[in-house]
C-alpha cells in the first residue's frame, strides 16, 4: 500500500469515530478493551476482598462469641491446639496435662536411689502416664529397682464412648492380694478393677472420684459426685472391692452440711444459700471439691482420743478445709481452715498428728504440714531445704513405719521418699523425653508379702529390668 493509501484508510478509520461521537458534540472516546478489563478486574478484587474481611470479621466475631460461652466446636478445636502446641514442646503426642518440664536437677533415671541403706523392703507401685504405651498405666517395682510388673489401664473398654469430663486420667488406686487393682478418675464416668493383665474384672458407671480408702469393718469408701467430681452434691460411697456393689452412702448435703446451722457455717454457706443440683457438666460451681477421705483405723486410734475408729477425716480442696466426720452421728467432732492452701491426702499418723500434702497454690511450691487437733499446733515438715517440689493440683503423702515419708508430685512426673531428718532417699521419675516427665497419679509401697503371688510371676507380665 502507498502512502496516499494508507492515508485514505487512516481518514476512513478516524470518520467512524468523528461520526459516531459528533452525535454527542463531544470529543472521541480513547478508552481501549484492555482498559475495561483492568477496571472489571479491579472491581471483582475490591468486592471479593470486602466480602473476604466482612467474612473474617464475622468468624472473629462468632469465634469471640463461642470462647465466651463455651459451645461446639470451640472446645474439641482448642484442645485440638493445645495437642499441637504441646507436641511440638515436649516432641511427642499425649493427652492434655499428660508432659511438663522435668524439674530442675531431676534425676533422668527412672530409679534413683540417694541412700539404700534407708530404703524400705517392698514393692512400690506407680501409677501414670506411659509414653511408650501412649496410655495410663501401673508399674510395680522391686525393692532394687527393677520393674517386675507393667499393665495398661484399658479405660476405653467399660466406656467406650469416652470419660464425659474429658479425660481418663486416673486418680487413686487400690490393689488387693490377687494383684487386681480398683482404680477411679476426676472426670472419668467409671470406677473399675482391673486385673494384672489390665483388663476390668467389674465397672461401676458414675463419677467416682479422688480416693480409696478402706474401712475397719470391711469395704472401702470414695467419693461420688451427682453427675461429675466437681458437683455441689457429693456422696460418700462404701462398696464392696470383691464386685464393686455399694453397701451405704452418705449425702455431703443432705446429712452433713444441712444437719446443723453449725455444719453449714463450717462449710462457709451463709444462711438462705441453696446449694443446686447438676443439670449438665460444669453447670454449678464446684464450690467445696472434695479431694480426700481416710478412716482411723484401730491401729492409730490410740494416737487420737478424741476420735474414734471408723471416724473419717476428710478434705475439700476450694475452701481448704480439714473435717472429722462419725460418720453415724454425722456430727463434726474437729475442723480447721487454713493456714493450707489447695490441700490433698490428709492422713492421721502415728504421732497424733494429722498430716497433709499443701499444694500451696500459686506459690511455685508445695509443703508437708502436720497440724495436732488436740492442740492446734501446726508446722511444716523439714525436707531438704534445696529439695523443692510443687504441684498446683493433686498431690499425696504417706508415712512408713520406719518414718519415711513417700511423696507422690504429679505435675512434676516423680515420687520421691525422704527420710525422718529430710534427707531425699529415692527418686522416681517417670521419663517422658531427655527435658520432660509424665504424669504420675498415685505412689504407694507394698509389702514383700502383700501378694499371693510375686509380681514377676503374674500372667500378662510386661517388666522389664531397669538399674
Amino acid at each position: 500500500m502507498d502512502i496516499k493509501s494508507r492515508l485514505e484508510a487512516s481518514n476512513t478509520t478516524e470518520a467512524i469515530g468523528s461520526d459516531t461521537e459528533s452525535k454527542t458534540g463531544s470529543r472521541p472516546r480513547q478508552v481501549s478493551v484492555s482498559s475495561g478489563r483492568s477496571l472489571e478486574k479491579l472491581s471483582r478484587i475490591a468486592f471479593f476482598s470486602s466480602v473476604a474481611l466482612v467474612t473474617t470479621l464475622g468468624i472473629f466475631w462468632l469465634g469471640m462469641y463461642f470462647q465466651k460461652h463455651k459451645l461446639w466446636p470451640y472446645e474439641p478445636i482448642e484442645t485440638v491446639f493445645t495437642v499441637l502446641d504441646d507436641a511440638i514442646e515436649y516432641g511427642g503426642f499425649a493427652p492434655e496435662n499428660a508432659v511438663g518440664d522435668a524439674p530442675e536437677g531431676a534425676s533422668r533415671d527412672t530409679w534413683t536411689v540417694h541412700n539404700k541403706g534407708q530404703l524400705a523392703h517392698g514393692y512400690r507401685a506407680v501409677m501414670g502416664y506411659d509414653a511408650e504405651d501412649a496410655d495410663f498405666g501401673i508399674w510395680l517395682f522391686d525393692t532394687d529397682g527393677n520393674k517386675v510388673h507393667q499393665r495398661t489401664l484399658n479405660y476405653h473398654v467399660q466406656d467406650p464412648d469416652g470419660p464425659s469430663g474429658g479425660s481418663e486420667a486416673p486418680h487413686a488406686f487400690h490393689f488387693l492380694a490377687d494383684g487386681s487393682v480398683i482404680v477411679n478418675t476426676d472426670k472419668g464416668d467409671v470406677m473399675a478393677r482391673y486385673d494384672v493383665c489390665g483388663e476390668p474384672m467389674w465397672s461401676k458407671k458414675g463419677a467416682f472420684h479422688h480416693s480409696l480408702a478402706p474401712d475397719p469393718n470391711g469395704g472401702l469408701w470414695t467419693w461420688r459426685g451427682e453427675q461429675s467430681a466437681f458437683a455441689q452434691y457429693q456422696y460418700l460411697v462404701l462398696f464392696n472391692p470383691d464386685n464393686g456393689e455399694v453397701i451405704r452412702e452418705i449425702s455431703l448435703v443432705d446429712d452433713i452440711i444441712n444437719a446443723s446451722a453449725r455444719n453449714k457455717a463450717i462449710f462457709t454457706l451463709v444462711p438462705g444459700y441453696e446449694l443446686k443440683h447438676e443439670q449438665g457438666l460444669h453447670s454449678v460451681h464446684d464450690l467445696f471439691h472434695p479431694n480426700d477421705l481416710e478412716i482411723l483405723q484401730e491401729s492409730m486410734a490410740a494416737a487420737f482420743p478424741q476420735f474414734e475408729v471408723g471416724d473419717m477425716l476428710m478434705s475439700f480442696r476450694n475452701i481448704n478445709l480439714l473435717a472429722v466426720l462419725d460418720p453415724n452421728t454425722f456430727e463434726i467432732k474437729w475442723w480447721r481452715h487454713g493456714p493450707w492452701i489447695q490441700q490433698h491426702d490428709p492422713d492421721f499418723t502415728a504421732s497424733g498428728e494429722i498430716t497433709l500434702f499443701n499444694n500451696n497454690g500459686w506459690r511455685s511450691a508445695s509443703s508437708i504440714v502436720a497440724i495436732d487437733p488436740s492442740t492446734q499446733h501446726i508446722r511444716t515438715v523439714d525436707i531438704d531445704p534445696n529439695f523443692r517440689f510443687y504441684s498446683q493440683y493433686m498431690g499425696k503423702h504417706n508415712y512408713l513405719e520406719n518414718e519415711t515419708l513417700q511423696v507422690v508430685v504429679p505435675f512434676e512426673g516423680r515420687a520421691l521418699e525422704f527420710d525422718k531428718n529430710g534427707e531425699l532417699i529415692l527418686e522416681i521419675n517417670n521419663i517422658f523425653s531427655e527435658h520432660h516427665n509424665a504424669f504420675l497419679a498415685d505412689y504407694t509401697l507394698l509389702l514383700e508379702d502383700f501378694f499371693a503371688t510375686p509380681p514377676a510371676q503374674f500372667s500378662c507380665n510386661s517388666g522389664e529390668t531397669h538399674s
